[in-house]
């Protein structure tokens, strides 16, 4: 059916016929995700993916994330060399320890190795891209996959007997922990200042700089145990102090004298990140069901 629209009235007129026959004028096509090479610091080459929520800088080396950009520009990771805490300690996941496998690091300054990941893009389409990273012996491996309002891990294989999932940032660009905050289910909400331990499938980081949070999500029934604190937790001798999050499963309490050892073992694993603009409970824990349920 051809209509010719002769007056501004006609054409309203016109289209609400259309939307009541349920022929509504389709809205705008989405933003395809884009794939491009960038390289930081004079020699980190990495994969720069664009979505509709956010920008991932995503390290080919190290298999880790250096930011992860929303959309008003701030970056919630920061990492750069040096500056422990305030730099070079931060990513996403850095799944590996005492090996720091899956962090963009790996393979440079301190974490220098001979055997770093090969990345790749191994699926591009408009509203899905798929980066694979193995290292050379395959013991190694990873996948994320990357969709216009979220991003998925799964974690295949680790050359360690255990490991963690782990967000090491700067929330909003720069951790404010009075007034930042730590979302749980349960009507849990914290400052950054407060460590805790919990167990939980989500748990969602606001920032007092941006409207935007990060949703955090485990797809594990079996890797539930969470824990929190800023980093450092006291005044470290180079001053540092409270400069980034230590935020995810696999890690006990700071208290805990086995701090440093991921309790993980079963996998493959699949984790979750969303940079999102809701930040009431029950709008989070419906983002996570429906990100949990997604192939």
């Amino acid at each position: 059916m051809r209509i010719r629209l002769r007056s501004p009235w006609f054409a309203v007129r016109a289209l609400a016929v259309l939307v009541a026959a349920g022929c509504a004028a389709p809205g705008p096509a989405p933003k395809p995700i884009t794939v491009s090479d960038v390289t930081l610091f004079g020699e980190m080459d990495c994969y720069r993916i664009e979505t509709a929520s956010a920008i991932y800088v995503f390290g080919k080396r190290g298999a880790g994330f250096a930011s992860i950009l929303d959309p008003e520009g701030k970056d919630w990771i920061s990492f750069h060399p040096g500056g422990k805490a305030a730099g070079e300690y931060r990513g996403l996941p850095k799944c590996g320890q005492p090996v720091k496998y899956f962090h963009c690091g790996y393979g440079y300054g301190q974490y220098r190795t001979d055997a770093p990941f090969t990345t790749r893009v191994t699926l591009q389409e408009p509203d899905h891209v798929r980066i694979t990273s193995e290292t050379g012996d395959g013991a190694s491996a990873s996948d994320w996959d990357f969709r216009p309002t979220y991003a998925t891990l799964t974690l295949r294989r680790i050359a360690l007997p255990t490991y963690w999932f782990l967000y090491e940032g700067a929330p909003g660009g720069q951790l404010d922990a009075e007034h930042d905050q730590a979302i749980r289910p349960g009507g849990k909400r914290t400052p950054l200042s407060e460590a805790w331990e919990d167990q939980v499938p989500w748990t969602c980081v606001t920032s007092s700089r941006t409207p935007y949070a990060l949703l955090l999500i485990s797809h594990e029934p079996q890797a539930q145990a969470a824990s929190y604190v800023s980093w450092p937790y006291a005044p470290d001798p180079e001053g540092g102090y409270r400069q980034m999050t230590i935020l995810g499963w696999g890690r006990p309490g700071w208290k805990d004298p086995a701090q440093h050892q991921p309790q993980f073992r079963s996998l493959p694993a699949r984790f979750s990140i969303a940079l999102i603009r809701e930040t009431d409970e029950p709008e989070l824990d419906r983002k996570a069901r429906d990100i949990r349920r997604m192939p």
